[in-house]
């Protein structure tokens, strides 16, 4: 019988994956304006939400990763929240239902929304991520994030969901300058999940994690599979809520687990085991 091979580090993508966003965004975006005096006649959330789509898309094509190098996230933020309401009223023709907004509606709509999506407000943690992240550690398994954020979901946003002490390292999209699918944010998880292992476990530099090491969790075809597996990564794909996309995954060739624990199943029926033990994982959590 063959050896099994052995996943060392477990990375995973972050909204979706480990993090629930809560509500809808438009909602969001209308309540915060509401409350800072803004007026809406039929209050349209498709306009907002389509407006948001646009400025994000935009402001990430001006200012790439959040701006790294060229200006700071809170100002990537700020620009692409007030575009969002000027495009909903842009798209919307002779008679829109989002008002314009002056200079210092613009400010006090941003600050607040700004502040909102780093609240409880906004994100939860899934129910099986804890009990998870503490079996890998446990089986002293590395694990971390590999996100297309910027530094506030490390600084803030993982630490007020109580998800920082159970993950060994994170890398941001602002942070290495590189987004998924490229191949540099994946190559730098590989670097960091060796200095946690060896700082944590004390594992021999002689035996390094290699890329063929990691298995990455996520629920991007492109960004978190195609990308993980062209930097030489495992990958699976998290399918949260059963949609079509999960068979459409299914169809191109991905493996699609529903929930964590069916990560570790799929992990059983590979040729590979997590952590270092002989025998295959077992879910015991």
């Amino acid at each position: 019988m063959a050896a099994l091979r052995h996943v060392k580090a477990l990375t995973f993508d972050v909204t979706g994956t480990l993090v629930a966003f809560r509500g809808r965004l438009g909602e969001h975006y209308l309540a915060s304006a509401k409350r800072c005096g803004v007026r809406f006649r039929n209050e349209n959330l498709v306009a907002l939400e389509n407006g948001f789509d646009k400025a994000y898309a935009e402001t990430h094509e001006l200012y790439p990763c959040f701006g790294a190098g060229a200006v700071s996230t809170k100002d990537w933020w700020r620009r692409c929240i007030v575009r969002s309401f000027e495009i909903a009223r842009d798209d919307e023709g002779h008679d829109p239902d989002t008002p314009a907004l002056d200079a210092g509606q613009q400010e006090r709509v941003f600050q607040r929304i700004y502040s909102l999506f780093g609240s409880h407000v906004t994100y939860g943690v899934f129910p099986d991520v804890v009990p998870f992240l503490t079996w890998a550690r446990r089986k002293g398994i590395v694990t971390g994030i590999i996100s297309n954020a910027d530094e506030r979901y490390g600084d803030a946003l993982l630490p007020m969901l109580d998800l920082s002490d159970h993950l060994d390292f994170n890398v941001f999209a602002r942070d290495v300058h590189a987004m998924k699918p490229e191949p540099r944010i994946f190559d730098v998880a590989v670097e960091k999940a060796n200095v946690a292992r060896s700082a944590l476990h004390g594992a021999d530099a002689s035996t390094p994690i290699a890329p063929e090491d990691v298995l990455h969790v996520g629920n991007s075809f492109s960004k978190d599979f195609v990308g993980a597996r062209n930097a030489g990564m495992k990958a699976v794909l998290l399918d949260r809520f059963g949609g079509d996309e999960g068979d459409e995954w299914r169809s191109r060739g991905a493996p699609v687990v529903r929930d964590l624990t069916e990560v570790l199943e799929h992990v059983a029926r590979g040729n590979y085991a997590l952590g270092t033990a002989a025998a295959p994982p077992t879910v015991d959590f």
